[in-house]
């Protein structure tokens, strides 16, 4: 069963395209040609889906860093229908259609937004592990946030982008980096951006005043852009969102230790194809039909790599060096990361001796003296562990010290990236006399779903404040319309407006510089996280928002940050 926003757009799509001349649907200008898009009145919208921004990846092109689409098309060329979604994986593909020729971008804007008005514009990249995610997962619906920014008297317009994942994207080895395509799925976003930067004023955007904006893999992304080309950014984006997830935390293969991590993933898939023992096996994988590779690519998970040209370097060492994006920054995380089934331990940890296991099978591999540390900073106390603020529950069916491993993982791969980051951004000088920096804004997402479970994320206890619980507040999707893979807001008034309260904060971020605009009751003022000692959070609830100062498990946090090399992060 489709989404009901889904076929929301589909009758309207169906109206456009049975009107007599279809006199009324939006045309826009782009490098490449004029685009037809689709109206949706009933919103006071206009979608351009589906919009190319690199060749095909088909045939030669794949396993390839995207083309620019440089044809030009005669006529005007219809865009009102999505692309088929990249191929992906791992139960985030559902609902998809999926295929190689993904490399789009969907743009909703104002209706009649038309160029020259300068509007900001927020572009959403997908989460999923690097593994699975598309622009057209219902999940991601950006036309109730365009909607509500006209509501409020700041419109925007948001841009979503498709990028290859799994195999398609992040294949390593000796042959990709040999042939110079390390790092596809990251250098399909930049190309992306790049596009972004050329076209949407013809939109109605302003190529000066661009977000970028996402959660976990998403979030990690906007992460490396902000360290990528030592943090020149081009003036592809003026500010970053990062929902669960930062550039450190993640740990990073580099290419001198391709051998003992992706290499045997490549020669498993070339045997598994008959690509083995071929001269150029790379080339082999780029004639082997879709379907087979697909299958092949199916079983495992890759990620970026520090590849030498995207990434020149650990994010850490970006960040210690100062070379890192200077712009906005809006980042949080949710209280309970660790509970997502993919980051808690579940199952596994029983002992210390498991524990300790954990622990010092981490990024390279860390150091006696390092586990004896964490294994103080973090002991054997339900009553400290995650989910936290629980007591001495050990949810003991997935393991005695559960907790203890949840709350482990959940800092190491997104708290204390997070604190960090927010960190240094509110610290940094720049420029002759100590220039101000740019705005700074954090927050702690503290509710747990309203039935307690996360739809491919957690489904079994305990949840709680999980990863990706914040989703369905950000993007506000109208509860009629909610429902399905689209991450139930739920049937309670009070957690609507919370979703309310943080779209419109969002919003006004991303059209100010400053989540305060956001025009809702029941929000205390936001403040700018500090320079000095330790910033705030904004912290949301159904039952109330506050202001926390940020010295949440303080010295755990903190220890993480002095390890980032051995963590390979």
């Amino acid at each position: 069963m489709l989404p009901l926003w889904i076929v929301s757009a589909l009758s309207y799509a169906t109206r456009a395209v049975s009107s007599a001349a279809g006199q009324h649907d939006p045309l826009v200008r782009t490098k490449n040609g004029t685009l037809r898009g689709l109206s949706l009145p009933a919103f006071g919208e206009e979608l351009f889906l589906g919009v190319p921004f690199a060749e095909p990846p088909l045939g030669n092109l794949r396993l390839r860093h995207p083309v620019p689409y440089r044809s030009a098309w005669d006529g005007v060329r219809d865009a009102t229908s999505r692309s088929v979604s990249c191929a992906g994986y791992a139960g985030f593909d559902q609902g998809l259609a999926l295929g190689e020729d993904c490399l789009t971008v969907d743009i909703v804007r104002p209706a009649g937004a038309a160029a020259g008005d300068g509007l900001p514009v927020l572009v959403w990249i997908y989460g999923g592990g690097f593994t699975a995610g598309g622009s057209a997962d219902p999940r991601y619906n950006t036309s109730y946030l365009v909607n509500a920014s006209v509501e409020m008297g700041k419109p925007i317009i948001a841009v979503s982008l498709n990028y290859r994942v799994g195999g398609w994207g992040f294949l390593a080895s000796r042959e990709t980096v040999s042939a110079g395509a390390s790092n596809i799925g990251l250098f399909d976003q930049r190309l992306a951006l790049e596009w972004i930067h050329e076209n949407i004023a013809a939109f109605g955007g302003d190529p000066s005043r661009v977000t970028i904006a996402g959660e976990s893999a998403g979030a990690f992304s906007v992460g490396y852009h902000l360290v990528s080309r030592d943090g020149k950014s081009g003036g592809l984006f003026r500010a970053a969102i990062l929902q669960s997830g930062t550039a450190l935390g993640p740990a990073l293969h580099s290419v001198a230790d391709l051998d003992d991590t992706y290499q045997p993933i490549y020669d498993n898939v070339t045997r598994a194809v008959g690509c083995a023992g071929r001269d150029d096996s790379l080339q082999c994988l780029r004639d082997v039909p879709y379907e087979v590779l697909f299958r092949a690519f199916e079983p495992f998970v890759l990620t970026p790599i520090v590849d030498g040209d995207f990434l020149a370097r650990l994010p850490s060492e970006s960040f210690a060096r100062g070379l890192v994006a200077d712009v906005a920054i809006l980042a949080g995380s949710n209280t309970d990361e660790g509970t997502a089934t993919f980051f808690g331990p579940r199952g596994t940890l029983n002992r210390d001796a498991d524990v300790r296991r954990l622990l010092a099978g981490m990024g390279s591999g860390l150091d006696d003296a390092a586990v004896r540390d964490l294994m103080r900073l973090y002991p054997d106390n339900p009553s400290l562990g995650c989910p936290f603020g629980t007591g001495p529950e050990r949810f003991a069916e997935n393991g005695r010290q559960y907790k203890r491993g949840a709350a482990i993982v959940g800092d190491e791969v997104i708290h204390a990236g997070r604190r960090w980051t927010t960190t240094y951004f509110a610290t940094r000088h720049l420029g002759p006399g100590g220039r101000r920096r740019k705005p700074v804004y954090s927050y702690r997402f503290d509710q747990p779903p309203w039935d307690g479970v996360e739809p491919l994320v957690a489904t079994t206890a305990p949840v709680f404040a999980t990863h990706y619980a914040e989703i369905c507040f950000v993007f506000a999707i109208d509860p009629a319309a909610s429902r399905n893979l689209s991450n139930w807001i739920g049937p309670y008034p009070a957690y609507h407006q919370l979703a309310r309260q943080m779209s419109r904060a969002w919003i006004a971020f991303v059209h100010d510089l400053d989540p305060n605009g956001h025009g809702t009751e029941g929000m205390p003022r936001w403040p700018e996280y500090s320079s000095c000692g330790a910033g705030e959070n904004m912290v949301f609830r159904v039952d109330g928002n506050f202001v926390e100062k940020d010295d949440w498990r303080a010295a755990p946090l903190r220890y993480w940050g002095g390890i980032w090399e051995a963590l390979k992060t």
